[in-house]
């Protein structure tokens, strides 16, 4: 399934590698968004919430000169999502 997530972008960043103390595997840093999210709480107030989307290597350039600004990221889901209409 593919969505796009609109947030305002905050930072772009490479994350760091990561080893695995007890096989030794190493996962490799990736293109990281950092986004601003607001949610709209059960009673009409504001929550903000910080997102780290990873993203394709080739993609991350096209991002660097939109920080500030809100974007549009297509994303897709890993794990159970719950949907409701808005």
């Amino acid at each position: 399934m593919k969505l796009t997530l609109r947030a305002k972008l905050l930072n772009v960043y490479n994350s760091n590698e990561y080893k695995d103390k007890d096989t030794g595997k190493v996962t490799k840093s990736k293109p990281k968004l950092q986004l601003l999210t607001v949610k709209t709480m059960k009673d009409g107030s504001k929550k903000n919430e910080l997102l780290d989307v990873s993203i394709p290597k080739e993609k991350f350039l096209s991002y660097k000169d939109k920080i500030g600004k809100e974007v549009e990221v297509d994303v897709a889901v890993i794990g159970d999502v719950v949907f409701y209409g808005v």
